[in-house]
């Protein structure tokens, strides 16, 4: 699998998850990668609104067909989790934790998100579309009042980098989080700071 690739670039859509699951029904290959400069109607987990303004932040979606029994559906989050985490990392993104179950924090507020949406069939999973959401170039007034004290960039937490560049490095530590034995990847999960049930923010 070539994470990455094919790829498919829009200046805007509704939810790049969206795009990426009809590209899957189609038969998209393991790797794909859905990217948009703007979604219209971005979404998070349990339906809640992904904020997603043009040209400031990452808008990826990845299709994965792993071919697992459907009860590890819930693996697939810890793995999403994990490569925003690294790029972040890699990017020089200081004082990350993982809040359970996939969104990540930077001095305490959300950086990154993840949503994980499978598709089961006969007990087992036939694709899914892994959804990640990383704010890049917000400044200060770059989120709605409501998020301003809880949400927070690249650029508030001091990291100057493109949206291509983080593109990259999320691409890149996807494939090295898909590669991983899963245990590894959570003792990796619970060094980050993750710990089950904690409440969304």
């Amino acid at each position: 699998m070539k994470v990455g690739y094919p790829c498919r670039w829009f200046a805007e859509t509704e939810s790049t998850n969206t795009v990426a699951r009809e590209w899957a029904l189609a038969g998209a290959p393991a790797g794909a990668l859905v990217t948009a400069a703007c979604q219209t109607c971005g979404r998070g987990r349990r339906e809640r609104k992904w904020d997603s303004p043009p040209g400031t932040g990452l808008y990826a979606s990845f299709i994965l067909r792993p071919d697992w029994l459907a009860k590890k559906a819930p693996n697939l989050a810890i793995i999403g989790g994990m490569a925003a985490f690294h790029a972040l990392e890699k990017a020089g993104v200081k004082n990350l934790r993982v809040k359970w179950p996939n969104d990540i924090l930077a001095n305490g507020k959300k950086i990154s998100g993840v949503l994980v949406e499978p598709r089961i069939g006969e007990n087992r999973i036939e694709f899914a579309v892994v959804g990640i959401g990383i704010n890049v170039g917000q400044g200060l007034d770059g989120f709605p009042p409501e998020l301003r004290d809880r949400a927070t960039s690249c650029r508030i937490e001091g990291t100057t980098i493109s949206v291509d560049r983080m593109l990259e490095l999320l691409v890149e530590s996807l494939g090295d989080a898909c590669q991983m034995p899963f245990d590894a990847l959570c003792t990796g999960w619970y060094a980050a700071g993750a710990k089950e049930e904690e409440p969304e923010i």
